[in-house]
Parts: C-alpha cells; sequence; structure tokens
C-alpha cells in the first residue's frame, strides 16, 4: 500500500525540517562550547576539558550538514 503524494510529501517536509533543527542545534552547541572561558572557572577544570581544533570542529559539525543536503535534495527527485 502505497502513502497518497501529499502524505508522503507532508513526512518529508516533516523529516527535512527535523534535519534542520537538528543541524542547528548541533551548530549552535559547538559554537558554545568554542566560546571563551568565564573567569569563575578555575584552570583545572579546563585543563580537564580536551578541546579539537576550530577546523575539525567546524569540518564534524558541517560535513554532516551537507551530507543530508545532499541525500533530502536526492531524495526530493526520487519522489518526484
Amino acid at each position: 500500500m502505497n502513502p497518497s503524494p501529499l502524505l508522503r510529501d507532508a513526512i518529508f517536509w516533516v523529516a527535512a525540517a527535523l534535519c534542520v533543527i537538528g543541524e542547528i542545534a548541533i551548530l549552535r552547541s559547538m559554537h558554545r562550547g568554542s566560546r571563551a572561558v568565564t573567569p569563575d572557572r578555575s584552570p583545572a577544570v579546563d585543563a580537564d576539558v580536551p578541546r579539537g581544533k576550530p577546523v575539525t570542529e567546524v569540518v564534524s559539525a558541517v560535513l554532516p550538514a551537507v551530507g543530508l543536503i545532499v541525500l533530502l535534495v536526492l531524495t526530493l527527485r526520487a519522489m518526484s
């Protein structure tokens, strides 16, 4: 049983919106984690937190977004 085109399109756009919301959350989390340390935190606490390279963090956050965009475009083409 195939779903109606209206239902199929609705499911696709809800999934696409959720992907966008998820990627925004990932990028926001990355941005918050890379901010400067506040003065009330001791250096001992900051020494325990591993810091990644900024370029690596950006690539690891943006690469999944690009992959999702490609996947969503290919899915939209296949649905047409």
